[in-house]
């Protein structure tokens, strides 16, 4: 086997890991957020750790959402990796993410004189809306894509 079909294998196994990763990070991330919810006030440290993992995960996934992640892999197997459909896939995913974000922000305003938000936890709930929106579109279209 020559080194592209070996490249091409190895985009191909990168792009089926992606698929079933994704919808993990979203589990992850909807369970930091019921973690978020469920304790306390953030004066504990524990719960400044727990704030920190929620902000570092956001990113990541955020990046993930972005770039398409493999930074550190062989740069002909990342562009096999990120092809058009790659591409136009997180491009939908980002839309969706953006779309759903505004939403919660929108409904978070309208319901302020029912329920009392604190700032952190508005921020908390369009973040994670937007990130697992997107995530959900991106995992969709993605096996879709993979047959």
């Amino acid at each position: 086997m020559d080194e592209s079909s070996s490249n091409a294998v190895k985009a191909d196994q990168l792009s089926r890991r992606r698929a079933r990763i994704m919808p993990v990070l979203g589990v992850f991330l909807i369970i930091q957020q019921s973690a978020y919810f469920a304790h306390g006030d953030g004066s504990r440290a524990v719960d400044q750790v727990r704030l920190g993992a929620w902000a570092l995960l956001s990113l990541v996934i955020l990046l993930l959402l972005v770039t398409g992640g493999f930074w550190f892999r062989n740069p002909e197997v990342r562009a096999m990796v990120e092809d058009e459909g790659a591409k136009a896939n997180r491009a939908s995913a980002l839309s969706v993410g953006f779309v759903c974000a505004m939403v919660t922000a929108i409904a978070c305003y309208v319901m302020r004189g029912a329920w009392e938000f604190s700032v952190g936890e508005v921020i908390h709930l369009i973040v994670t809306a937007g990130l697992f929106s997107a995530l959900v579109r991106f995992t969709i279209l993605e096996r879709r894509g993979l047959g």
